[in-house]
């Protein structure tokens, strides 16, 4: 196995339309707020950073999938779509308000954000299934792409869960209810592999 380093920029979409809810699989678009903040961040990174991605992937729900396509039609890299990089189902309680859920579920979703893999929302998807879809289509990506330069268009729960990876870190709630992630905010991550195996590292700031 030939040495080479994998950078993986993941985007987390903008503010969307709909107000705050739980918005999970429940498919809306960002506001226009939330483009302009999206399109400032990659701005960024090529024009500031000088970075030029060889691929990019992107949740096909449209707060992420539609910024996704405008890029393709714009620099002309290669796009695809990838069903794994949703955000968690959250079932029953997809596309409710905040308010609405402590109304009526607040032992439930009190409990969930202590230990969402202990607790799995009514028809929703579990935390281990999750991160296990999740795991499995960043290896994908990696096998498939290495030493490449790649922009992952995604959501908050996946973006914290590659975080949590990266540092080694498994099954704290914290990742996910006290780690701020604002919108359109970048997160690189930098995969070296040798023969030795993988060797994973997060960069914050401008690292």
């Amino acid at each position: 196995m030939a040495e080479c380093t994998t950078v993986f920029y993941l985007l987390r979409h903008g503010e969307c339309e709909g107000g705050n809810i739980l918005r999970g699989h429940t498919d809306v678009a960002v506001s226009q707020t939330g483009r302009a903040s999206m399109t400032a961040a990659i701005d960024r990174l090529v024009e500031r950073h000088e970075v030029e991605f060889d691929q990019i992937f992107s949740s096909p729900l449209r707060r992420c999938s539609e910024f996704a396509l405008n890029l393709y039609l714009k620099n002309g890299v290669p796009l695809k779509l990838e069903e794994d990089l949703k955000e968690v189902n959250f079932g029953d309680w997809d596309g409710e308000t905040l308010e609405s859920l402590y109304q009526h579920s607040s032992e439930m979703i009190e409990s969930y954000w202590k230990n969402p893999w202990a607790v799995t929302p009514p028809n929703g998807e579990s935390m281990l299934g999750f991160e296990s879809r999740v795991d499995a289509v960043w290896q994908s990506i990696l096998q498939q792409y290495s030493g490449q330069t790649l922009l992952l268009i995604t959501h908050a729960g996946v973006m914290r869960h590659l975080m949590a990876n990266a540092l080694g870190v498994s099954g704290v709630a914290g990742f996910y209810t006290q780690l701020s992630l604002a919108y359109a905010a970048v997160v690189k991550i930098s995969v070296f592999t040798s023969p030795q195996g993988h060797f994973t590292k997060l960069h914050w700031g401008n690292d």
